[in-house]
């Protein structure tokens, strides 16, 4: 019992630290950047050697890259899912979930060169709104599907035999019954497939992004300034006059993600508390 004790007070005091350490690195970030804010900063398009203006730009086209990639890797990622759960014990079944845990553990500069050569030269694309949505789709894939299928895997087998016994067919029992009782835990999952989707630099600096713009993108085909892309481009490229912006545009990107992962654990308690 003592050593148990002990055990528990040094993980206890660990999650602590990284807690405050998180924390820490929020707060200076945000902190740092939030004094730079202005109404103008944020409907503004940069100017001057990004020495003036604001982020405009960036914002939208941060927001557009997201919801093409989640238009595009939700309904992908769910039928992946649920073909791993409901039909995947199989060969072709198991060689897909060995593929999709694979590409989790790839680094996003591989996702970026990847699509670069694909989406952006092979497919004509180019540097374009859709040739990055379709890279960040391919690294959400694992994040969506992964959660698909851990989701209706936990689904107690109750369910099924009872949509059966009432005469369901097994895509109406998929789709009518344990699809609807895992939805939480698979927002829950697309949550936070969005947050890395909206800080991801690389894939985006190879396929869809300019350094600067001083107009919204017209079509898909277009490309598009980022947050993290412009962030990137200031701090590489540009001089001290313009190192406020990138610190006001970190604080904006950061506040942005810690919503969207707000959302995601609140989803998480309550799936627990339930």
């Amino acid at each position: 019992m003592a050593r148990d004790k002990v055990v528990s007070i040094v993980f206890r005091s660990i999650s602590y630290l990284l807690f405050v350490v998180v924390v820490i690195i929020f707060a200076f970030v945000i902190f740092e950047g939030i004094r730079f804010f202005s109404f103008g900063f944020f409907i503004q398009f940069p100017k001057d050697m990004m020495t003036e203006g604001g982020i405009f730009p960036a914002i939208l086209g941060s927001f557009y890259l997201l919801f093409l990639t989640l238009a595009i890797s939700i309904p992908v990622g769910v039928l992946t899912g649920i073909f791993l759960s409901e039909y995947g014990d199989n060969r072709i079944g198991r060689l897909l979930d060995i593929a999709i845990t694979s590409l989790s553990g790839v680094p996003s500069i591989v996702f970026g060169l990847f699509g670069l050569a694909l989406f952006s030269i092979t497919m004509g694309l180019k540097t374009s709104l859709i040739s990055g949505a379709l890279t960040l789709s391919v690294m959400a894939l694992p994040i969506i599907s992964s959660a698909t299928k851990e989701a209706l895997r936990a689904i107690p087998d109750v369910l099924r035999e009872s949509a059966y016994a009432l005469g369901a067919k097994k895509t109406e029992m998929i789709f009518k019954v344990i699809l609807p009782a895992a939805k939480s835990r698979i927002l829950t999952a697309v949550l936070i497939g969005s947050g890395r989707v909206m800080g991801e630099t690389a894939p985006v600096l190879l396929t869809a992004a300019v350094f600067y713009s001083t107009q919204l993108p017209g079509s898909i085909k277009d490309p598009v300034m980022t947050l993290p892309t412009h962030i990137y481009n200031i701090v590489m490229a540009y001089g001290a006059d313009a190192q406020w912006m990138a610190k006001g545009t970190a604080s904006v990107l950061m506040i942005v993600v810690l919503i969207i992962y707000s959302f995601a654990f609140r989803l998480r308690r309550k799936i627990n508390g339930n």
